[in-house]
């Protein structure tokens, strides 16, 4: 039985989020930020905490949110423009979709997620992603739909998502499943295994769940959910590219792939210990931050001053992008304060505490534990790196468990049902421009399935072990 402290956090936890939920989707329309850092404070106060802590959880939440990602959201918002302006986006969107049709089109995008989340954080991988998804997405509804936006079957589909979902159904399964990303890395650490022994039984769990997740999930969503992308936006990665020829194919791939090869070099020297100045210079360029600022000015020089672009335009490019990016930026940060007070305040602790003496396989308690945590606190690393230290000391006693599976149980429970306090799902929202409750049916159902199903394959492994 739960202290009723615990109990209290629980609860107050849960009806804090049902205020803020009301507060966005009522006749008030409260603005997603402010709800999320009046309910913020709301929490953290209930859950007993002094003013001046609730202050410093929220601030620190934000903060620590939208230093990890503001950085390489706004440049890759940046490279995403330029690469728009210049008609390179075009052109690989044009040659992406060439001679592709409704049905092979999610796997392609799938194929280039897959690609590119290998080494980046889900944020950074969507924001690497956001304006080749918004190209084709343009290229899918001028050639491949009618003018009511209808395919050949006369249903009305959204171009949008049926490119979104096997994006984020890919992006989603890897960040969850698969080093060296640092919830699976850290779980890995904290239970005695084998990264390599991770990836190996992570890499085909993560295929099925994307191939479900994406593929089979494109079509139903993209034709119940119809978001409208702030045009501002979509303007920023699809429009324009001039009058000038359009670069060639190999100059517009380079400030795209080139992120992901330093970013993957680093990891490399991370996970493999090597030592050497070429090693630190490779971790130094290979962070995401630099690796996206080196991306933005090869294509502001290659794509840019190389072919005519005055020093101004591109300043008024950089500018254009900033702007655009800047809601999605401050409702990020929300989410980041609200999951800070989550954390702050007790309430992961207390999910903890009320799920330590079930007395269930390691392995089931892993998904469970991670998946409460998740939903409390929002985060999927941290809820996979707290449940990891609880479920760590009973693995050695439970014979002929593998720790790598238990790794991965915790991975598909830390990105249970995304909701208001995760900050992914605020990115996804305000990206594709949908409502909340579009954000639940699209974005909320793809990481869900991510979980079971790959919850599902765990246990199944686990079994034929």
């Amino acid at each position: 039985m739960a202290p009723s402290s615990e109990v209290g956090l629980l609860v107050t936890g849960f009806v804090g989020i049902v205020v803020v939920v009301l507060l966005i989707t009522t006749r008030l329309k409260v603005h997603p930020f402010l709800a999320l850092v009046i309910g913020a404070l709301g929490i953290g106060l209930v859950a007993g905490e002094k003013p001046a802590a609730v202050v410093q959880s929220v601030t620190s939440g934000a903060g620590g949110t939208l230093g990890q990602t503001g950085l390489i959201l706004v440049l890759g918002a940046i490279l995403g423009t330029v690469l728009a302006e210049s008609g390179a986006i075009r052109r690989l969107a044009t040659v992406l979709t060439r001679g592709r049709s409704l049905r092979t089109v999610p796997w392609m995008v799938s194929l280039l997620a897959f690609v590119v989340a290998l080494p980046l954080f889900f944020e950074v991988a969507l924001a690497v992603l956001l304006p080749l998804l918004f190209s084709i997405a343009r290229e899918v509804e001028t050639t491949m739909l009618d003018s009511e936006g209808r395919d050949a079957k006369g249903r009305r589909t959204s171009p949008y998502l049926l490119v979104g979902v096997p994006a984020l159904g890919t992006v989603a399964s890897i960040h969850a499943l698969v080093p060296p990303h640092p919830g699976p890395t850290a779980a890995a650490t904290a239970l005695h295994t084998e990264v390599g022994t991770v990836i190996g039984y992570g890499l085909p769990v993560a295929v099925i769940t994307m191939v479900v997740s994406g593929q089979f999930l494109a079509g139903p969503i993209a034709r119940r959910v119809f978001p409208v992308p702030p045009p501002r936006l979509v303007e920023q990665f699809t429009l324009k590219a001039d009058d000038r020829t359009p670069p060639g194919i190999a100059l517009s791939v380079i400030p795209v792939v080139l992120p992901l090869i330093l970013v993957v070099g680093q990891s490399v020297v991370t996970v493999a210990h090597l030592t050497g100045g070429w090693a630190s210079a490779l971790g130094f360029v290979g962070q995401p931050v630099v690796a996206l600022l080196i991306a933005v000015i090869l294509a502001v020089i290659g794509l840019g001053w190389a072919r005519g672009v005055s020093g101004q335009q591109l300043k008024g490019q950089v500018d254009d992008s900033i702007a655009a990016i800047a809601p999605i930026l401050l409702i990020i940060g929300g989410g980041g304060a609200l999951s800070g007070v989550m954390l702050d305040s007790g309430i992961g602790k207390a999910i903890a505490h009320l799920t330590h003496g079930l007395g269930v396989s390691p392995l089931i308690l892993a998904w469970v534990i991670a998946a409460l945590i998740r939903l409390a606190v929002g985060s999927a690393t941290v809820a996979i790196i707290t449940a990891s230290g609880i479920v760590a000391p009973m693995v050695p006693e439970t014979p002929g468990l593998h720790p790598a599976l238990v790794v991965l149980a915790l991975g598909c429970g830390s990105i249970i049902f995304p909701h208001i306090n995760n900050a992914a799902s605020w990115q996804v929202k305000e990206s594709f421009g949908m409502s909340l409750t579009d954000m639940f049916k699209s974005f909320t159902v793809i990481e869900t399935t991510v979980s079971l199903l790959g919850f599902g394959c765990v246990l199944a492994i686990s079994a034929l072990a």
